[in-house]
């Protein structure tokens, strides 16, 4: 199974931005790596694909982030992105998992009332752009469209959706997001609008075998569809053993020395992708002769 694709186009004489992506792969190796139970896995991968989406809307060298908080037992969920199909994430705690509701799994109860921040980091300002508001639904769909429309005054139709195994596994996962931009026919909003209700869930056409560019032509039924690329995604995470180095490094000698003596070497696991690093009690001698070596 193939990680997932993301399929730019536009409509409408370039008035209407439009992306889809499949992402069942993508969801399937953060449900593996994290141990996420259905409800958990549903959340974790409505917010990662949420990520690529907003992460292909990004310009070059901008990296994004999506944390929903609220007082729900799943407590939090985070999302990063570079705006080059690598997404990564984790929630707080994995084995949440709620009865349905409505035939669904509860995503909104498991996250509860809260927060949801998103955050773009631009190299060219010193400052990252933060937005934070107080999460509509819980659904995740519902509230990325809220942020675009309030914060980015984009009006904008976003869907998400996984798919949950019997056995727990991810059998689909995806989503789209289509945005209307200046200069667009006043009636394109209750077109796209339409053609949206009467879609069936997301998750449902990727299981009957549709791709990005047959969500896409459903959603902008009656418009011209212009295909900009595809490109595939992935989860992906930034952390290195050299990048473990040098945090345990900024620990100072009297830390590592600590370590030395009471377990004789340092375990650290990555929040993001669960990778787990042993560093053994020779490495961080070497450290310690390093730490010297800068005091």
């Amino acid at each position: 199974m193939s990680d997932g694709v993301l399929l730019r186009a536009s409509a409408a004489g370039e008035t209407v931005r439009a992306l889809a992506a499949v992402t069942t792969g993508v969801v399937e190796e953060a449900r593996q790596r994290h141990g996420t139970f259905p409800t958990a896995t549903a959340a974790l991968g409505r917010t990662l694909t949420a990520g690529l989406l907003l992460g292909a809307t990004m310009k070059d060298e901008e990296r994004l982030s999506i944390e929903l908080v609220g007082d729900g037992p799943l407590r939090r969920v985070m999302v990063t992105t570079d705006g080059d199909g690598r997404v990564r994430g984790y929630v707080t705690r994995p084995e949440t998992h709620l009865p349905s509701r409505n035939g669904k799994l509860d995503v909104a109860g498991a996250i509860g009332e809260g927060l949801l921040s998103v955050m773009r980091t631009q190299p060219w300002n010193k400052e990252p752009y933060r937005s934070v508001m107080k999460l509509v639904s819980g659904e995740i769909a519902e509230d990325i469209t809220h942020y675009l429309s309030t914060s980015e005054q984009m009006p904008s139709a976003t869907a998400l959706g996984v798919f949950v195994n019997a056995d727990g596994t991810v059998g689909a996962a995806g989503g789209f997001l289509v945005q209307i931009l200046n200069g667009a026919a006043s009636d394109l909003a209750g077109l796209i609008e339409g053609n949206v209700a009467a879609l069936p869930h997301v998750t449902a056409l990727i299981r009957n075998g549709q791709g990005p560019r047959e969500i896409l032509e459903a959603v902008l039924r009656g418009l011209e569809l212009r295909v900009i690329g595809d490109e595939p995604v992935r989860f992906g995470c930034s952390c290195t053993r050299e990048r473990v180095l040098g945090a345990i490094l900024l620990l100072g000698k009297d830390e590592i020395e600590d370590m030395i003596r009471t377990e004789g070497r340092a375990e650290v696991r990555c929040e993001f992708c669960a990778e787990q690093y042993v560093v053994d009690q020779g490495e961080l001698e070497v450290l310690v002769q390093d730490t010297v070596g800068t005091a």
